[in-house]
């Protein structure tokens, strides 16, 4: 697999889906430096691995995530720390990280997802929900300020005012209002989550992978670049993309009236 032993994260490839869970069960899969580091490894060993088609990321037990574990970052524990490639925090690695990998991204939401769980959570491409979903970000309540990601993305998501609302107050919401607002994508009965998240994630995994990644860099820079240059920037992957073998199944189906059989590649 090419990483260290992973004691805070659960991991796996199967049928070309990554799957990593945070598995601090007992703290609420808070997030600490060593779960952070795990996450960055499988990354950087996964950025190009042909045979993933979507990446997902999800909480052991019953909850996504309760955020940072507070007493990892006080005088007694772990201290977060710069790293070497000019990330301020491990967060920062992560997100970077979630962003860049041209590969869908999909969280699976149940329970907490709070503070810096939210903001990973922000990070992907996806969001599905159980119906048991609390979701926000309540640092404020104790003075803390948001950090990794949520003053640029939640905007881009939901609005400006609407992030307003939930970043000033620290209120939680409930899935239901969470699909109102465009925070998640789909919202599944708790006893029907793994099921239909499962059904949701074939079913992004079945389409045409490497054009999502394409699509995906382009939303990127679209983001801090004006049109003109968007443009350009599209055209330039665009013209990557007929070079792929997933291009030609999608015309060659057309053509023969049939459903495509994309491979990611």
């Amino acid at each position: 697999m090419g990483q260290k032993e992973l004691k805070n994260v659960i991991f796996k490839i199967e049928g070309g889906i990554c799957s990593i869970a945070l598995n601090r069960p007992k703290r609420l899969n808070a997030l600490n430096y060593p779960l952070l580091m795990e996450i960055i490894d499988i990354l950087e060993t996964h950025f190009k691995d042909k045979s993933i088609r979507v990446f997902t990321l999800e909480g052991n037990y019953h909850a996504f995530s309760s955020g940072d574990d507070l007493k990892s970052m006080g005088p007694e524990g772990v201290k977060f720390k710069p790293l070497e490639d000019g990330s301020k925090l491990p967060h920062h690695k992560v997100i970077r990280l979630i962003r860049e990998i041209q590969k869908p991204f999909i969280a699976l939401l149940q329970g907490y997802c709070l503070g810096a769980g939210f903001e990973l959570a922000l990070a992907c491409d996806f969001r599905l929900a159980a119906d048991n979903l609390k979701i926000g970000d309540q640092r404020i309540n104790r003075a803390h300020c948001v950090m990794s990601g949520a003053s640029w993305l939640l905007p881009r998501l939901i609005g400006f005012a609407r992030a307003t609302d939930i970043i000033l107050t620290g209120r939680l919401l409930d899935a239901n209002e969470a699909l109102s607002i465009g925070l998640v994508n789909k919202v599944y009965p708790a006893l029907e989550f793994k099921v239909k998240s499962e059904e949701f994630i074939q079913s992004i995994a079945n389409l045409p992978t490497k054009c999502l990644g394409y699509d995906k860099n382009m939303l990127n820079f679209s983001q801090y670049n004006k049109l003109f240059p968007s443009l350009t920037h599209e055209f330039k992957l665009y013209c990557k993309n007929i070079a792929t073998y997933d291009f030609g199944e999608g015309m060659k189906s057309f053509q023969q009236k049939r459903e495509p059989k994309f491979k990611g590649k």
